[in-house]
């Protein structure tokens, strides 16, 4: 098999558990790691929890958008964060374990190579020199050098397997040398700073109350896999119906608020500009309609069993003319999006449907 490995290892560990009351310190570690497995979404599975740490795998699909990969492994740490956080404001007991909350972390090291599963007993583990390499990289100099705590390394190895020189251009670069292993390149980012824009984010939403136009369905893909057709390019040209499909605004090789697709119908270039996204959760776009007229509406990635609900609010049109009416009935363009909405959303579930189930068959 080839595709990600991945360990998520909270940081401070040692100290806490050694420091303080070892019941509480227990259930605040098992809860903390258990929000890290609640944010996992395929193609990432759980291999096995070591510990302190939670060690990942997943095949790196033929066509992964790789911003998917990113996305998905940093929806890790903010789980991780939100869950520390509401303990840290919610907590009344004053032990030591509780009052030391605030002293773990969490570091999140992705190499990409090949492996192999094995069964010892009723367990299956993953070998392979490139599992040796990506637990090697758990001791490591980062802090020392750059001084961040909480970090996402990934390997030059995953940055050639899924294209992400764009993404890992701003990031620091990085140089480790293990025995038996040599020389590994890597790129580290702070995860704290993932955080605080996670946070600092405000919503922008079509709501059930504002829409419009209201559709759903349903796909067996789960949520990582409809996020990445939503965001890939080449994927939103099949399952839109346009010609090809442009990307602007991703300079640091992430979609994101202000991100444009220039959809080609024909000589004619649809605009479709981001407003909002958040990974796997939803996304909001902005188009224009006729004589000025532009359109909003969210799509939602809601899990549901082992795939997700697409739900999709679509806002009245408005124009920046208050009083400019629309060349067609209000009626009659109701019922073009409501057209329009079905058949691109039924396409994209086929197309994820099949991702899905190639994913489950390799």
């Amino acid at each position: 098999m080839h595709g990600q490995l991945v360990i998520a290892d909270i940081s401070g560990y040692t100290q806490f558990l050694t420091e303080g009351e070892l019941e509480h310190a227990h259930e605040i570690v098992t809860e903390l790691l258990n929000s890290i497995i609640d944010a996992i979404d395929a193609p990432l599975a759980v291999s096995n929890i070591e510990g302190d740490a939670v060690f990942l795998y997943g095949e790196t699909p033929p066509d992964v958008y790789g911003q998917t990969i990113v996305d998905t492994v940093e929806r890790l740490y903010v789980s991780f964060s939100s869950a520390l956080e509401n303990m840290v404001l919610n907590t009344t007991c004053d032990c030591n374990a509780c009052a030391n909350i605030n002293g773990l972390g969490l570091k999140i090291v992705m190499h990409c190579g090949d492996f192999i599963k094995t069964r010892v007993g009723d367990t299956e583990t993953l070998t392979g020199p490139d599992v040796i390499t990506v637990h090697r990289l758990l001791k490591n100099t980062v802090k020392e050098k750059t001084g961040v705590a909480d970090y996402f390394l990934i390997t030059q190895a995953c940055v050639d397997d899924l294209g992400l020189e764009r993404i890992v251009a701003g990031w620091t670069e990085h140089t480790e040398d293990y025995e038996h292993v040599g020389e590994v390149k890597v790129y580290v980012s702070s995860l704290t700073d993932v955080w605080e824009f996670v946070r600092q984010q405000r919503a922008i939403k079509v709501l059930a109350a504002d829409a419009w136009v209201t559709h759903q369905a349903f796909t067996s893909a789960p949520p990582a896999i409809v996020w990445d057709h939503l965001i890939d390019p080449r994927k939103r040209a099949t399952w839109t119906g346009a010609d090809s499909s442009d990307l602007l605004g991703d300079e640091d090789g992430r979609v994101g608020a202000g991100s444009e697709y220039h959809c080609a119908h024909g000589d004619t270039i649809a605009v479709f500009t981001v407003l909002d996204s958040r990974a796997n959760d939803y996304m909001t776009i902005m188009i224009p309609l006729l004589q000025g007229a532009m359109v909003q509406y969210t799509h939602y990635l809601i899990p549901s069993g082992a795939g997700t609900r697409i739900v999709t609010f679509m806002a009245q049109p408005t124009h920046s003319d208050k009083g400019k009416e629309s060349a067609l009935p209000l009626e009659d363009l109701q019922s073009i999006l409501e057209g329009n909405v079905d058949e691109g959303i039924g396409t994209l579930v086929e197309m994820a449907d099949r991702a899905a189930a190639a994913l489950a068959t390799a």
